[in-house]
């Protein structure tokens, strides 16, 4: 279930770094997508690059897909194709506002499928990385990629620990930004793995802002995680 005051708590940490810039532009070559949920929303999506190999980006409770332009971009470029959206409520995206993020993530990985998609990585910040490892194993998802999740956030803890073994994970977080760099360690251990702890205090997407090298290191992980999926199918 959702820790309402965790996600007050990521909340103030996004609002603090907001600006009033304008939205930054899609890249090159995305192309729009609409997507309607079983609660009758219409999410807007964009894609980029092409093929069965998808990875789908969740943001955070005041996020907006635009957050995950730059590391959509790094997978496009290597070969997959990379889905981020808005949720309901959020942006354009009618609905709403976190009436159902795990209905609209369901949405966007069954139109995924519909279109081709015969590998699925689940990627999120905060609360979205909370909700991929969440819906994982529901979803099927052969590779998990969690940038400062809430332990407690849709129980991410408890479903990390059920996917020990079963599903590769990437977790990551910020030394500065307490408590997510502890919690992704907690995670990180429950699923059998080892957390990547950057310095700065960077939130979800954020970390990748003060470290880039990392946008490189999360596409080999889904590469390399999924290769082992198939090798044991």
């Amino acid at each position: 279930m959702i820790d309402l005051k965790r996600i007050a708590l990521v909340a103030l940490l996004a609002l603090a770094a907001c600006s009033t810039d304008p939205p930054e532009p899609p890249p090159d070559g995305a192309r729009p997508r609409t997507v309607t949920t079983d609660a009758g929303s219409e999410l807007e999506a964009l894609e980029l690059g092409r093929g069965g190999h998808v990875v789908v980006f969740s943001h955070g409770v005041t996020g907006t897909k635009e957050d995950f332009y730059e590391l959509a971009q790094g997978f496009a470029d290597a070969g997959w194709r990379a889905i981020v959206y808005d949720a309901s409520g959020v942006g354009d995206s009618t609905g709403e506002r976190d009436q159902d993020r795990e209905g609209d993530l369901r949405a966007v990985v069954e139109q995924a499928r519909s279109t081709g998609a015969e590998t699925l990585v689940l990627g999120g910040g905060s609360m979205g990385a909370s909700l991929s490892i969440a819906t994982a194993a529901e979803l099927e998802a052969d590779a998990v990629i969690s940038l400062s999740a809430s332990t407690t956030t849709f129980d991410a803890l408890e479903a990390a620990s059920a996917l020990r073994g079963e599903v590769p994970m990437y977790v990551a977080a910020a030394e500065g930004n307490e408590p997510f760099g502890e919690e992704a360690r907690r995670i990180a251990e429950a699923s059998a793995t080892t957390a990547t702890i950057v310095d700065g205090d960077g939130h979800g997407t954020g970390i990748l802002s003060d470290h880039p090298e990392l946008i490189d290191a999360i596409v080999t992980f889904a590469d390399e995680a999924t290769e082992r999926q198939e090798g044991t199918s």
